[in-house]
């Protein structure tokens, strides 16, 4: 059982999230280009600023916010990783709905953008008349859980099960199930030892139909750029546009910081795709010097020091 890869699976998910905090829902690949520059050929944890997303495309979600923080995606697995700690190290969809709830809800201890499927989550939990509590949705908040829902259970019989039912916490759709079982063989594979391109691969065979071909193009084709392979796939928060752009990425990145780099010069959703990029970064490469999660990274990430000892803790209840 490699404990380790667990926990940095979770660590580099949340890292990563932190990391396109500041750029996040910037749909101009020129302008991101222009930041970095100006900070050292560099886009991760560039500070929050709302002049960086005036007179061009893009969406100025996290005023509330401050650097370092997570944006609601990694605020989702985070929730999601203390509550499986609560529990003994198991997941409970009770306790996850209530904590959900309590931390998102109103009067709620997040301050911060709320998305689509998380509005529709609470307001199905508050009129307790459905369940699961999840909306029709595609998007990137379905696969937000998967991380830590997997660092507790893989290999169990279980897992499954336990994934879905968090994920249909805020999504019901056939392809946000199709992705995420998708991205839950590619991170089990890896968790179990297997090599990074093998199990990108193995994915996309087991994936059919339109998936199935968007991910063989991403694999596959000549372009070698995520910021220009991402005209082809969308740069917006559906799975569909997210999880190719996101085979892209994984395929062409040399180390957790290309990766995350490679994110978020592509513009658009970078946060909701940081989760699974950086799980699957961080599941490969750890905290190595040379490729892994950087140190600076994790201290760069408010409370770094407390959320790093959340994930061994939850990696040694397994």
């Amino acid at each position: 059982m490699n404990t380790a890869a667990r926990a940095n699976m979770v660590l580099g998910a949340l890292v990563a999230d932190a990391a396109a905090l500041g750029l996040h829902w910037l749909y101009d690949p020129d302008r991101i280009a222009q930041i970095a520059k100006r900070q050292g050929d560099r886009t991760a944890f560039t500070p929050i600023d709302a002049a960086n997303f005036q007179d061009t495309k893009g969406y100025f979600a996290h005023a509330d916010r401050k650097d370092g923080m997570l944006t609601q995606y990694g605020e989702c697995l985070l929730l999601a990783l203390r509550s499986i700690l609560r529990t003994d190290g198991r997941y409970n969809a009770n306790d996850h709905q209530t904590a959900f709830a309590a931390h998102f809800g109103p009067g709620g201890t997040y301050h911060g953008y709320i998305d689509r499927p998380t509005r529709g989550a609470l307001t199905n939990i508050a009129a307790d008349t459905q369940t699961p509590t999840g909306i029709d949705d595609d998007q990137l908040p379905a696969t937000a859980t998967l991380p830590a829902i997997l660092a507790a259970h893989h290999g169990t019989p279980e897992c499954d099960a336990h994934i879905r039912a968090a994920m249909e916490l805020t999504n019901v759709n056939t392809v946000a199930a199709a992705y995420g079982d998708i991205f839950t063989q590619l991170l089990s594979g890896l968790l179990g030892g297997g090599e990074l391109l093998t199990g990108l691969q193995a994915a996309t065979k087991a994936a059919s139909g339109d998936i199935s071909n968007a991910l063989k193009d991403a694999l596959s084709t000549p372009q070698t750029n995520s910021t220009d392979y991402a005209e082809t796939t969308g740069r917006a928060c559906h799975l569909p546009m997210a999880g190719p752009l996101i085979f892209h990425i994984l395929k062409h990145s040399t180390s957790f910081e290309d990766a995350v780099e490679r994110n978020i010069r592509a513009g658009g959703d970078s946060a909701g795709r940081a989760i699974l990029i950086g799980a699957v970064m961080g599941a490969v490469h750890g905290r190595d010097p040379e490729r892994g999660i950087p140190l600076d990274w994790t201290l760069a990430l408010q409370n770094g020091r407390a959320i790093w000892s959340d994930c061994t803790r939850l990696s040694a209840k397994t």
